[in-house]
């Protein structure tokens, strides 16, 4: 069996671990990539629930704010 490419260069030991770098590399980057579009997204009842709980604390930190 001759090896060929970068298994000659490194040595075949050398090119699993360089092709799993690269697997774990591509695997935590979908994972970073899902968390950042999953952070900051509300369903519309969590939204009007955080909503209504901010007015109802600056009502009660600034009674005479003005509700908008």
């Amino acid at each position: 069996m001759s090896d060929s490419g970068i298994g000659m260069l490194l040595g075949q030991l050398s090119a699993n671990l360089l092709w799993l770098w690269f697997i774990g590399a591509f695997v935590l980057g979908r994972v970073l990539v899902y968390g950042v579009m999953k952070a900051g997204h509300l369903r519309r009842s969590e939204r009007a629930q955080l909503d209504r709980n901010t007015e109802a604390r600056q009502r009660q930190e600034d009674p005479y704010k003005r509700p908008t």
